[in-house]
Formats: C-alpha cells, structure tokens, sequence
C-alpha cells in the first residue's frame, strides 16, 4: 500500500522535523510504502524579496547542510510542489493521503495553505486519513473558514489528534468524531538510529522556543548551584541579524535532552524526548493557549504536576529534587501505544 504523507517539514525546526521522521519510520514499520508530499510552508513564508535573499544565504551554512543530510538520509520525497494549484493539478499517485502530525490543521501557521493541509486535491476515491493532527490551540477562531473546513474534512474516512482539545474543537465545530492518538514520537519511542548511545551527563538543558533573557539567566544561576553544566538546546549563530548559519543538528538535540539530568522547556516536543528518554524535567508554559496538546499528554500520563507558569513557581516547587517514576510512566505508554497503533492500522485498512 502506497501512502503520501503531509506534514510540516523541512523547516529546519526540531519538532517538525522529528515528528515527520517518525511519522514515516512508523508506517514503514508497518510495512507501508510511504513518501512525503514536497511541499513546503518556506515557499509561503519567504515570498517577499527579503525572505528570498535570507533563504538563498542560509543554503550555504552549515546549518543547512546538516538538515539536508537528514532529509536526504530519512526522508522519501515525491516530485516538488508549490502550491496548491501544483497539487491539484498534478496529485500524488498513491493509495491513502494521510496529514499529521503536527501542528498541520492550525491556520496561523499554514496560512494560505490551509487548503492543503485539509487535502483539497485528488480524486474522492483516494482514501483519505488525518493522524495525530494537530489545531495547535484550544478553540478555533476562524468562523469564515468552518463551512469550508467541514467539507474538506467530510472527504475523510479516519480522523485522528494527537490532543483532546483537537477531538472536541472537531466535534463541537465541525460535528466530526475524531480518535484521540498519540503524537508520534511519542508512539516511536525509540530514537537510538539517529543518537546511538546515549548516557546520563551532568548537564541542565533548556529548550526555550524563542529568547528568553529571564530564563537564560536564571537557567545559568540555577546551573551553579546545582553544579551543572547548562546546554540551551535551541542555540544557533546568525549573520546578519535574523539568518541562521548553524545550529545543532536534529540528531545533536535529541542527545543533548537523551542525555541530560534535567531539562527546562515550553515545547511540546522537547517534552516528548524528556519523556521517551526518562529524564527529568518541568515545563516551564509560555502560552497557555498554546500549551493544550502538552496538557493533555501529561494528563494521560499523571504528569500534570510538572507544568509551571513563572520562574518563581518554577524555583519554589523545585522539581529537579522529585524523581519521576517511570515504571509507571511505561505501563501507561504500553497501553496507549497499543491503541494508536491499533488505530492507525484500521485507518489503513
């Protein structure tokens, strides 16, 4: 069975990236044949000379050639598209469309590519799958969009988020039912093909999603008087103020959360390697409205107590002192793990 997958990619971001690569690793697991749909939110977000000029000097830092050997490396691609015209006019050949995961169904990330993130291109008798697709949020504001979003997503024969507040903004919205899944790299699980060994070091590591002075500076204190090394995951060197000319590589961030004594961070996927790896860590939110999808794995998980909402929670309830049991954490996995995979083999068949 052939599958053409969707999903955010190639952006030279962490979470995209590692949920594409485990959606595919996933699915060839499984025994399906599947290939990424190329097409690009970069070909959207840089379409104005500056973006343009920007993308063409970033091609040549290391920093792209590190994700270009991933992608080359882990990535089955189909022919290029570039918009949504591309795709309907010259659909991918395959027996199942699927989207997700990631945050693919929130429109102000896709923007003007809401369409093809809804797959509004192909024939009707192409099955068509949603998994672990993510709104990104908690409610849906787009009221323009609802008429238009309920059709496309009536094309579907499955649907599935990878967060609760994505099935009941899919039913109270849209009247659709979803299944709620696992994120998939969570539902992976085992990342060793990409990191090789990994071993406990005595590093704190933040993951922050955007520049926080604060955080950075109290990262380092707290780093001090726990006698750890401090890593800010995200780290990167840019030329001429906003172009990124290297950063860590996908697989150089996974080790680095892999092998850490704790780890600080607001992301959603920073949290799933904390979690896959058994390190400790907290979640430090930096918008709520934007922390659902990190919420409701917690809460599957009975790790609702590692959320903070300021630096002095943070620093007052001192979760690096309180170990995470995760024998627990694993029988609660192995049994949704079982569901997912149950789910997606349905969807397929």
């Amino acid at each position: 069975m052939k599958i053409a997958l969707l999903t955010i990619w190639h952006e030279k971001n962490y979470g995209a990236e590692l949920q594409a690569y485990a959606t595919i690793k996933i699915l060839q697991q499984l025994g399906y044949d599947v290939e990424m749909i190329d097409i690009r939110l970069s070909d959207l977000h840089r379409s104005n000379l500056k973006g343009k000029i920007g993308n063409y000097i970033s091609k040549f830092g290391p920093s792209q050639r590190k994700f270009e050997k991933f992608w080359k490396t882990y990535i089955p691609v189909s022919q290029r598209y570039r918009s949504l015209g591309d795709l309907q006019n010259d659909p991918p050949v395959a027996d199942v469309y699927m989207v997700g995961s990631d945050q693919v169904w929130n429109p102000d990330i896709v923007k003007d590519f809401t369409n093809v993130y809804f797959l509004d291109f192909g024939s009707d008798k192409i099955k068509r799958v949603s998994f672990a697709s993510s709104f990104g949020v908690s409610t849906w504001k787009r009221q323009e969009m609802i008429e238009n979003v309920r059709t496309l997503l009536r094309r579907f024969a499955y649907i599935s988020c990878r967060e609760d507040s994505g099935v009941k903004i899919l039913k109270d919205v849209f009247d659709i039912t979803a299944e709620h899944v696992l994120d998939p790299t969570i539902l992976l699980g085992d990342f060793h093909n990409l990191t090789d060994y990994t071993a406990e070091k005595n590093t704190l590591v933040y993951y922050p999603l955007f520049t926080q002075y604060n955080l950075e500076k109290y990262v380092k204190k707290l780093g001090d008087e726990l006698g750890l090394s401090v890593i800010n995951a995200n780290w990167s060197k840019n030329i001429l103020g906003t172009i990124i000319w290297n950063r860590n590589s996908l697989e150089g961030w996974i080790k680095d959360i892999a092998e850490a004594k704790f780890v600080i961070t607001p992301s959603f996927h920073g949290v799933a390697m904390s979690i896959v790896h058994h390190r400790n860590f907290a979640v430090l939110v930096a918008q709520k409205d934007r922390a659902t999808r990190i919420f409701s794995l917690l809460s599957q998980l009975g790790l609702q107590d590692r959320v903070f909402y300021s630096i002095e929670e943070l620093d007052s309830a001192k979760p690096w002192n309180q170990t995470i049991d995760y024998t627990e954490i694993d029988e609660k996995l192995k049994e949704l793990r079982k569901n997912s995979i149950a789910y997606l083999i349905k969807s397929m068949n």
